[in-house]
């Protein structure tokens, strides 16, 4: 009677938890998205309060810019003007658009209109004044538009589409992964499980807090389907192991939960850590992502000792044992990597070296626009306006009232002097004055990233102070963004650091060894100094994605080294450091090569997003993947095998 009513009020249990979680799935499905990016821009710098200083002086409307280009970028003809000529009348019209008006163009191929948009939704009305562009004009002329606005939106609809487009194929190609290994639908769908269950209220409940998804939330699903499905196939093995022992399913599922939890544990606190790093970030989205990620983990590995137990007692009798083959094949590994060790080591140094030498080239940059892919026709407009206008985007010299820059003879020679400034294609206007007397002198920006627009920027307001133009500096949209973007960098690199110290202690904790930790973290700690030192010597700047994988990453494939120095641990207590390497390969080598094989396919899989930044993401995490895997089965047992005492274990 007593075992029939555990029974009802587990199945009741699982009732509830499914009950929940679809409507968590709902929820998730519904959220909405920042369509504006205000989650990458911090918001209480120095910068955004000269933007809102700049919005007194001038009208803060998003502007589209609506070129008009004749075939062969001959002047348009005046048949084709004639057509064209209602365009102001007809936009003006539509809703969310504040004025339209025809601007001078240095290129007689260009009759270009700036459409001024009100705050209300200003990538919805971007879309509909192209479209009302496209509408009137002919056949033979090409539409060409760019603007914040409409870059965002862009953004904004590339990051919705995210989730309908990489998540199923993620979850389509880990699952044929996972059958393709284990030849059982059960174990297959064992290994996804708590990912899924993880993702959706992870998900769920920041959809129902109202928080809006944004081009760095976009990679939560993926990173967190990956995380949860490499902890699950340590959990699958460690049942495997059981079942080759001769244990029923119900025993072989306690086995696991036994064997499994103080290294799931230790893997979970380890990759929390690395992502709650990210926190220290000031902007928002960056800080989100880490609080968001490390919540996540926390509920992914819940669920896999909730969920699977169950799962594999009762759905996986009939799966096959392990053949012992292929635990005699990761027990013989070391012998085999051995005969070849001074290659091995003398290969690592130089690598390491090679790396070390370039770090110091690493460069920073980064630019919204280059979220979108080179071949999207957003981007591919607003590159070809750029390229023939010298520059789209303008930054403001902003004067406040009672300065001594606000007089003309002290003002137009410093203009003079900053448009021959690298960067400035001229000025962009004439100069504006607000009610209360401030000043904004608008200048044009050539295309560039924020590699060279913060120190344009910097060098702007270092002149103003030496020339006692009290007050002046550069401010505007593109200042924010250029800035956000380089603090946004140097502080990521910060918290790598602290994420160093955090999993330093938390593996010598964890592992109760400074020897056996140390030795874990510097093992890791290398894939990321070669992914790095690579990013250097190709000279890639580094952006937001390339940043954030030292923090993300280091928390991940932690995981693999903790399941081997945790077994070999144990197993030193009783035998030498050679046959404790070998013994602890044979318990959890497979399961170390398997959960990077799934990472791996995982991260191939968002390899096909349609943003840039999880595109870069993901080839990072790839790399980085595979440099730790073959720090785990190749360098962790040529170093480990060298040990003489038992001692090691202590």
């Amino acid at each position: 009677m007593l075992r029939r009513s555990s029974r009802l009020a587990l199945g009741l249990g699982y009732a509830v938890l499914l009950g929940l979680t679809a409507v968590l799935f709902h929820a998730q499905q519904q959220q909405a998205v920042d369509a504006s990016n205000r989650a990458l821009k911090v918001p209480d710098g120095d910068d955004a309060r000269n933007l809102a200083a700049l919005a007194e002086v001038v009208p803060d409307d998003a502007v589209v810019l609506v070129g008009f280009a004749a075939a062969g970028d001959l002047p348009l003809p005046a048949a084709d003007r004639t057509a064209l000529a209602g365009l102001p009348d007809r936009v003006a019209l539509l809703p969310g658009v504040a004025a339209c008006r025809e601007v001078p163009s240095p290129d007689p191929g260009l009759w270009l209109h700036a459409v001024s948009l009100r705050a209300a939704d200003p990538a919805a009305s971007a879309e509909q004044v192209v479209a009302a562009a496209r509408a009137v004009a002919p056949p033979t002329v090409r539409v060409l538009a760019t603007g914040l606005a409409r870059i965002e939106g862009r953004i904004a609809e590339r990051v919705a589409a995210e989730r309908r487009h990489i998540v199923p194929w993620l979850v389509a190609a880990l699952l044929l992964a996972a059958l393709v290994v284990y030849r059982h639908p059960a174990l297959a769908a064992a290994a996804l499980l708590p990912a899924l269950f993880g993702i959706t209220w992870t998900g769920g409940l920041i959809a129902w807090r109202g928080e809006a998804l944004d081009p760095v939330a976009a990679l939560l699903d993926p990173v967190l389907l990956t995380i949860g499905v490499a902890a699950s196939v340590h959990f699958v093995e460690a049942w495997r192991r059981g079942r080759a022992a001769g244990l029923d399913a119900t025993a072989a599922a306690r086995f696991a939960g036994e064997d499994q939890r103080q290294p799931a544990f230790l893997a979970a606190a380890t990759t929390m850590l690395g992502l709650a790093s990210l926190c220290v970030s000031p902007v928002p989205a960056v800080a989100a992502f880490g609080l968001h990620a490390a919540f996540g983990v926390a509920l992914v590995h819940l669920f896999t000792f909730a969920l699977l137990p169950a799962w594999l007692a009762a759905m996986a009798r009939g799966a096959a044992t392990p053949a012992a083959a292929a635990s005699r094949a990761f027990t013989r590994w070391p012998q085999r990597i051995g005969r070849h060790r001074g290659a091995w080591l003398m290969a690592a140094t130089a690598l390491t070296s090679l790396a070390l030498a370039g770090l110091p080239a690493l460069h920073a940059d980064n630019d919204p626009l280059t979220m979108l892919p080179a071949s999207d026709p957003v981007r591919a407009e607003h590159d070809e306006l750029a390229a023939r206008l010298g520059g789209v985007e303008v930054f403001h010299l902003l004067v406040p009232a009672g300065s001594p820059g606000g007089e003309p003879a002290r003002l137009l020679p410093f203009l003079a002097a900053m448009q021959a400034q690298p960067g400035v294609a001229g000025l962009a206007g004439p100069v504006l004055r607000g009610d209360e007397g401030d000043l904004a002198a608008p200048l044009l920006l050539r295309p560039a990233g924020s590699a060279v627009r913060a120190p344009l920027f910097a060098a702007v307001d270092l002149a103003a102070r030496v020339l006692g133009l009290d007050g002046a500096r550069a401010a505007g949209p593109a200042v924010q963004i250029a800035r956000d973007s380089a603090l946004l960098v140097a502080r990521l690199v910060g918290s790598s650091w602290l994420t160093l110290g955090l999993l330093a202690a938390a593996l010598c904790i964890g592992l109760r060894s400074a020897r056996l930790g140390l030795f874990g973290l510097g093992l890791n700690v290398l894939p990321c100094v070669w992914i790095y030192g690579a990013i250097a010597w190709l000279d890639r700047p580094v952006s937001v994605a390339t940043a954030m994988i030292a923090c993300t990453m280091l928390g991940l494939i932690v995981d693999n080294t903790l399941h081997l120095l945790h077994h070999y641990r144990l197993e030193r207590r009783h035998l030498e450091a050679p046959a404790a390497v070998a013994a602890a390969l044979g318990n959890c080598g497979r399961g170390v090569l398997l959960s990077s094989a799934l990472l791996l396919v995982g991260f191939l899989v968002t390899t096909q997003s349609r943003l840039s930044t999880t595109v870069e993401f993901s080839l990072l995490a790839m790399a980085t993947i595979a440099a730790a895997l073959a720090g785990n089965l190749v360098l962790l047992p040529l170093a480990l095998g060298r040990g003489r005492r038992r001692t090691d274990a202590l």
